[in-house]
């Protein structure tokens, strides 16, 4: 008798610490959205390969998410169709988040200084101001370029194939700052 009651004690332990897991991972899950029509549309049997949120000195930025057709051990950004979706924490100035994508392209080595100047520019044009649960969104299309989106709605379209790699390598390129993200963004880590 005595042991069935320790076993019992010990099971409802053990389900106690599998709830205790499990919520923070069902909250984490709340903040991801269905797939995109743009997704569904441009990217043929797309899936979610994974998810993460960017920490600043342990504040949340952004949750982020990568939706692409490719397995994530053979993922290529440069070479897979991708749709990133991030979602804010916190507002944000549209030129601070310009600035802020060309200090992480020079960081992983994309492009001269002159097309860097030249991508801050249009960087600039393009990023509104984002407040926080705001997403912006880029849709990645190999050799041709990438579309950006706020909230799901279109903000530019961009025929630089460059730029468009460059733009992806800042959470993809295995230089990232954000290596964590990274693993967690193609599905490495979960």
């Amino acid at each position: 008798m005595k042991s069935s009651a320790a076993q019992l004690i010990q099971r409802a332990l053990m389900c106690l610490a599998l709830i205790g897991l499990a919520a923070p991972m069902a909250l984490a899950n709340s903040n991801l959205n269905a797939p995109p029509k743009q997704v569904t549309q441009t990217i043929e049997n797309a899936k979610l390969m994974g998810y993460g949120t960017l920490r600043w000195f342990g504040l949340r930025v952004y949750d982020g998410q990568l939706w692409s057709n490719a397995e994530p051990e053979g993922f290529n950004y440069k070479r897979d169709p991708a749709w990133l979706e991030l979602k804010y924490a916190r507002d944000f100035d549209g030129s601070d988040i310009a600035d802020r994508s060309i200090d992480e392209m020079e960081g992983i080595g994309a492009g001269t200084k002159a097309q860097r100047e030249a991508w801050l520019l249009k960087l600039n044009e393009i990023f509104p101001d984002v407040k926080k649960g705001h997403t912006l969104s880029a849709l990645f299309t190999p050799g041709k370029g990438i579309q950006f989106f706020r909230n799901g709605l279109p903000l530019a379209k961009v025929d630089d194939p460059e730029l468009a790699e460059a733009f992806m390598g800042i959470w993809l390129d295995p230089k990232t700052s954000a290596p964590e993200m990274r693993r967690e963004l193609i599905g490495l880590k979960r």
